[in-house]
């Protein structure tokens, strides 16, 4: 039997409201903690506007010229004249490159030789068939001579065709021997010298001539956009801006002129050309440019900057900045002014020029934040810097896409 003396009754009752009074202490202390509120963030915010904006299609295209042939020869010789220079600029029919011709003259020579002793026989043929056929009546010729002498003036008369045929051929290979520029262009790097042996079978061209102007762009056009563009071609080809892929500096306008009849499985996109004039020579092929073609009218649209249309999971979003307390001048833009955000769920219809331009999600007048770097929750409260300036891309011309 265990008995408790006064002064342990005492000793335990002691040390029990101690451990209630530590634990009493470390909830009052966790108690204000556990409802503190994060603090209003300064962000920068501009009120929504509206701008008109045409859905615009962004695509890198290769620049390529609008005909491109390789000279050949057509017969075998050697150049004895060269009548331009690597790169210069030539004209449809303008004489390139001389070749030695002396055999094929004296074939045209002898060609019209021939004819001109065919012309003579079938002359003899035709008066022996005369006379027979004067004779014939009088008994002094028989009719199977006098068929004989018709035979042979015919004859003489196929032959003449035959020896103009062979003169034709003759002077055909003769202006072979004269190489003139079948389109205009400018012209590449020779393949062969002065002296130089050439043949018809020559894989290596004598030059290549490029036409520059007109000069097309070859690109693709998502699946997605290929009534739009066909639409586009069906009313004449639009307006096709070209930029320098760098530095977004417009290079030339031109027209679409042509849209492939079927999909890229490689790709997912429908080979398209655009043409331009190309004055001065400012696209070149081979180089990459940007294209720009609207698809479709203009139309007013919200327009915010870049920074402040960020992307979520589901779908690109905004924080649209609802009014604060009476008198904070929240909305309004100055400094100072105050609200809570929400997240606002947003249409892209496309980009342009450092700005992003909304089909629905934002109203016009809505303080938006532009913060691109803000770090916010449904329902932060904030402090506003002041309108904010947009911030432009660094590429304008790779942010015009449409959609």
């Amino acid at each position: 039997m265990f008995t408790t003396s006064p002064l342990g009754r005492l000793a335990g009752a002691g040390t029990a409201a101690l451990l209630l009074f530590g634990c009493s202490s470390g909830d009052e202390k966790a108690a204000p903690g556990a409802g503190m509120k994060r603090p209003p963030q300064l962000v920068a915010a501009q009120p929504a506007t509206m701008e008109n904006f045409a859905p615009t299609l962004v695509a890198l295209g290769t620049v390529a010229p609008s005909q491109s042939v390789a000279v050949r020869p057509r017969a075998d010789g050697e150049i004895i004249g060269i009548a331009f220079r690597e790169g210069d600029t030539v004209r449809a029919g303008q004489v390139l490159f001389r070749l030695d011709a002396r055999q094929a003259r004296a074939a045209v020579a002898q060609a019209e030789a021939e004819v001109k002793g065919a012309i003579a026989a079938e002359r003899r043929a035709t008066l022996d068939y005369e006379r027979a056929e004067a004779l014939v009546g009088k008994g002094f010729v028989s009719a199977a001579a006098r068929d004989l002498a018709r035979a042979n003036a015919y004859a003489a008369r196929s032959t003449i065709e035959t020896n103009r045929a062979l003169l034709d051929s003759a002077r055909v290979q003769l202006s072979f021997l004269t190489v003139t520029a079948p389109i205009s262009g400018r012209t590449g790097e020779l393949g062969f010298r002065l002296g130089a042996n050439v043949r018809q079978g020559d894989a290596t061209a004598l030059v290549t001539i490029n036409q520059l102007s007109p000069i097309h762009v070859r690109f693709l056009v998502p699946s997605a956009n290929v009534q739009q563009a066909r639409a586009l071609l069906g009313s004449g080809g639009g307006t096709v801006l070209a930029r320098d892929q760098q530095s977004g500096k417009p290079l030339g306008s031109g027209r679409l002129v042509f849209l492939d009849n079927n999909v890229d499985p490689g790709s997912g996109g429908v080979t398209a050309r655009a043409e331009f004039r190309n004055e001065g020579d400012v696209l070149w092929p081979g180089a990459i440019v940007t294209v720009e073609f609207p698809l479709g009218a203009a139309r007013p649209h919200i327009a915010l900057p870049e920074g402040a249309v960020q992307t979520g999971r589901d779908a690109p979003f905004v924080w649209a900045v609802a009014a604060g307390k009476p008198g904070a001048a929240a909305g309004t833009g100055r400094p100072g002014a105050g609200g809570k955000v929400m997240m606002r769920d947003v249409v892209v219809a496309g980009r342009m020029g450092g700005k992003v331009f909304l089909a629905s999600g934002v109203k016009p007048g809505e303080q938006i934040v532009v913060d691109a770097l803000a770090r916010l929750k449904d329902g932060d409260a904030v402090r506003l810097k002041g309108p904010a300036r947009p911030q432009m891309a660094a590429q304008p011309a790779m942010s015009g896409s449409a959609g």
